[in-house]
């Protein structure tokens, strides 16, 4: 039985961008949207570009700069994988908190009570980070759409950084030995 319900506005317009040049500026604009709907949205649109998708991007008259670039790869990405390594820099989008990934889940391992308590309550079956944050003692817990990397290649002050990083280089900590805490 065909489904007669109208498509949402913003799956009308990605069926309508397939390919389309003139929508990649509106597209990456997009990039920002919080909304897990409008992002499966945008990454169907650039995945319809194929291998060509970086020509089209060096071709726009504002290319993307570096973090849109990565904002994009992790969009579109086929695979569950992380799109954030450990030691990585990263920001949260929503609440501008920086800090660096120290251990990672491949999907939500909180209880069902802590997620429930969560404001932004992301999709469980991603990848969630535990973030040292920059300055304080904190880590926190967010999943991977609420991420983007941080690309001012600044230090993290947090005083467990000592603890399971050896070095900072090159904008990245190299992590040590020290397993994180599970639990």
């Amino acid at each position: 039985m065909p489904n007669d319900k109208p498509l949402p506005w913003w799956e009308r317009e990605v069926l309508k961008m397939d390919r389309d040049l003139e929508q990649l500026p509106h597209l990456i604009s997009l990039l920002d949207d919080p909304s897990e709907t409008v992002q499966a949205s945008i990454a169907d649109a650039l995945r319809a570009f194929g291998d060509s998708l970086n020509e089209a991007l060096d071709s726009l008259a504002e290319p993307p700069d570096d973090a849109q670039r990565m904002a994009i790869r992790r969009l579109i990405a086929e695979d569950d994988a992380p799109a954030f390594a450990v030691g990585q820099l990263v920001r949260h989008k929503r609440y501008a908190y920086r800090g660096v990934v120290v251990d990672i889940d491949g999907t939500c391992q909180a209880s069902d009570e802590w997620y429930q308590r969560n404001q932004t309550q992301p999709g469980r079956d991603q990848p969630w980070y535990h973030v040292l944050v920059d300055g304080s003692d904190q880590s926190y817990y967010p999943a991977q759409t609420s991420l983007e990397a941080d690309v001012s290649a600044e230090e993290v002050c947090n005083p467990y950084v000592s603890e399971f990083f050896s070095d900072f280089l090159d904008g990245r900590y190299i992590r040590n030995d020290r397993p994180w805490p599970k639990g």
